[in-house]
């Protein structure tokens, strides 16, 4: 697209280690070759940067109140901290913006409400299962209709979101799955003759408890398999206790984050992912890309968009842990069936391609250009 100059900041709250933080990046990284000035925004300094900033895409500087967390009804802090934000974005002289994650987009939008620069929002998260604070829910229903666009993640809340928000003007684009370069294979030492791996922050959204519930009913039989669950988060002792408690502390493993963690994710044979609700489901994609045949919850929303049930993988009913077990025990009794859903699995790089997923972004980011009243 013709865009030599024009200038998009992207917002977030941090560059920590998270897949918004990675997907903004790699979003910020494509408009950049495009031709885009394309500057990166955090909220919190407090939070160090996980991921390196892509060649060319430039870093602003907050202005320090933004940092701060007034409370609700200190009205003077918060006309304080709002107003620094609208200087931090404007000294960007941004044609548009883009922000990312609930909290940071009613922020950008309450700070840019006063000035013709149009705000794209990109909901990371289901929102209809994802919880807030009643304020943020009561400032999403008067913020989100001033947005240029909303953005989900999967097709399912868009849908929802156009018949019961029309005034949102929601539209759908799926994170981009790129080749997970290399072919590195590493067998931690913990693994046993036959794995299964999952990955996610352990909170309760990621449903790592019915995971261990419904391995437990098939570890009864498959005691040559073993779980491994990567990644770390508030849960761990929780989980930690459920291990013990049914008895599988020989074939269950939380080594904490691993990074990269797709060396270890190829060493196994099966990938579960148990989510209660999603946005899109980002670890099942990189399963997927990294060649393992994968179980899912068909939860909502974002799985039943990935995995095409019986091609590449299985879908069972969301929170069934009953169907789940069923399905990890056919699947890890069936080698032939492992094989045959793996050979199909790496297709989700093709239609989740990184280029795919960068057009529909310049379709969007042209769209909004448009329809700007006055050049800036």
């Amino acid at each position: 697209m013709s865009t030599a100059t024009t200038r998009i900041t992207l917002v977030i709250s941090s560059l920590g280690p998270g897949g918004a933080e990675r997907n903004l990046l790699r979003l910020a990284e494509g408009l950049s070759r495009d031709g885009v000035e394309a500057t990166v925004l955090t909220l919190n300094p407090t939070i160090p940067d996980f991921y390196p900033l892509p060649p060319r895409v430039k870093r602003a500087l907050l202005a320090n109140d933004v940092a701060t967390s007034p409370r609700w009804f200190d009205l003077r802090s918060q006309l304080r901290q709002r107003q620094a934000l609208r200087e931090s974005l404007l000294n960007t002289q941004p044609d548009l913006v883009i922000s990312f994650i609930d909290t940071c987009n009613m922020r950008v939008l309450a700070a840019l409400s006063a000035d013709p620069v149009p705000v794209i929002v990109s909901e990371r998260i289901d929102w209809r299962y994802h919880s807030l604070n009643w304020r943020w829910h009561v400032m999403r229903r008067w913020l989100y209709p001033k947005a240029a666009r909303v953005v989900s993640l999967a097709r399912e809340p868009e849908l929802v979101a156009r018949r019961y928000w029309p005034r949102w003007r929601s539209c759908h684009i799926a994170n981009p799955v790129p080749t997970i370069a290399g072919e590195r294979v590493e067998r931690p030492s913990w693994f046993g003759r036959y794995n299964i791996v999952a990955m996610g922050r352990l909170v309760e959204q990621k449903g790592f408890d019915l995971l261990l519930e419904a391995f437990g009913r098939c570890a009864i039989r498959k005691s040559d398999w073993h779980l491994t669950i990567l990644g770390d988060g508030p849960l761990r002792a929780a989980l930690e206790a459920q291990v013990d408690r049914l008895g599988l502390s020989e074939l269950v493993h939380l080594p904490g984050t691993v990074a990269p963690p797709f060396p270890v994710i190829r060493a196994a044979d099966l990938f579960v992912f148990s989510s209660r609700y999603e946005a899109f489901g980002m670890a099942l994609a990189e399963a997927l890309a990294c060649g393992l045949p994968v179980i899912s919850f068909d939860c909502p929303s974002g799985p039943a968009d990935i995995v095409r049930d019986g091609i590449d993988g299985c879908l069972v009913p969301a929170g069934d842990v009953t169907a789940l077990a069923v399905a990890m025990d056919r699947l890890m009794g069936d080698e032939a069936m492992r094989q045959r859903l793996a050979a199909r699995t790496r297709e989700v790089t093709e239609r989740f391609s990184p280029e795919r997923i960068l057009g529909q972004w310049r379709d969007l980011i042209q769209q909004v250009l448009r329809e700007r009243p006055t050049a800036r």
